[in-house]
């Protein structure tokens, strides 16, 4: 069976990854392993300064989830006295959870450059580094371009375009089968108070045309894979019942995930003292407080509930 494309080409845009910023990684690297998720080893992010050719540490570390598309990113920080780790800690003072939304493009600085005549305020890009271990033994080193806005510009969270340059040490073969079955990371869902306002916004963000009612309350802005669903206070509701948005802003609520089998997922899950929700060809799953977050989990991604409506 062919692999899937994990890169986009030309002008496409894809939902890359999402990423769960905690305090305590030993507490979240057990909760995904319970979940039956295969994890990277723990590394640290550096980046380049200015004219420097060696990386510097960044201030946050991570894990990553790699899927057959695209990944989920699991951060913490180690060092709060650096300009992102005292950013990604106070992101965690808001709320344990997702706090960052990552879309894959082609030319990072032709996305800068439209970003900036559509009114956002892009930084300077960023060349982040981190190490890999190999399979073969040894490491080497994943390279990625990062365009990154002010956080005004998108008070979710975290939310910016990324270039990879090291794909084939980024997902190895050895980290893509997990033993719930999931392969695929697809729409991340937004919760805010003013769905129009914030739909447009992700538009001009993602050069879409705009958005598509699902409902009323529920909204979604197709990529040309996965998407983003961006739902009020009354979608919220309809989606995650228990869920509410916090009293300082939006919330980046969830995110879908497709499997290959979900009668498996929902078992192995089951066995391993979690309790999804079975509902209209899809599971629902609250994550624990110490990770945060919730799981949308469909075999076929027209059963997600966003889409089949």
């Amino acid at each position: 069976m062919e692999q899937p494309r994990q890169l986009p080409v030309g002008e496409e845009i894809f939902f890359d990854h999402i990423a769960h910023f905690v305090p305590d990684m030993a507490e979240a690297h057990r909760q995904f392993n319970r979940l039956g998720f295969v994890q990277t080893p723990y590394t640290e992010h550096r980046h380049i300064v200015g004219e420097e050719t060696e990386p510097v540490p960044s201030g946050t570390a991570n894990r990553c989830i790699m899927l057959s598309e695209g990944y989920i990113e699991v951060i913490t920080v180690s060092d709060a006295t650096t300009p992102l780790g005292e950013r990604s800690a106070a992101q965690m003072e808001r709320y344990v959870g997702l706090h960052l939304i990552a879309f894959s493009c082609a030319d990072p600085e032709s996305v800068q450059g439209r970003l900036t005549l559509t009114g956002f305020h892009p930084e300077p890009l960023v060349n982040l580094k981190r190490p890999v271990s190999l399979a073969s033994g040894g490491e080497d080193e994943a390279s990625f371009t990062v365009c990154r806005v002010r956080p005004q510009d998108m008070p979710e969270g975290r939310v910016q375009y990324v270039a990879h340059h090291t794909e084939e040490i980024v997902w190895q073969d050895r980290w893509l089968h997990h033993g719930n079955g999931i392969v695929a990371l697809r729409d991340v869902v937004v919760g805010v108070e003013t769905l129009d306002k914030v739909a447009a916004r992700y538009c001009w963000f993602l050069n879409r045309g705009g958005p598509k009612p699902m409902s009323e309350h529920v909204w979604r802005i197709p990529l040309d894979r996965g998407g983003v669903v961006v739902v009020d206070e009354a979608g919220l509701d309809e989606l995650v019942p228990d869920a509410e948005l916090p009293g300082d802003g939006p919330l980046i609520v969830g995110y879908g995930l497709l499997s290959k089998d979900l009668a498996k997922t929902e078992a192995f899950l089951r066995e391993r003292g979690f309790e999804p929700e079975a509902l209209d060809g899809y599971l629902r799953l609250s994550l624990p407080e110490t990770i945060g977050g919730t799981l949308f989990i469909a075999e076929d991604e027209a059963k997600l509930p966003w889409i089949q409506g």
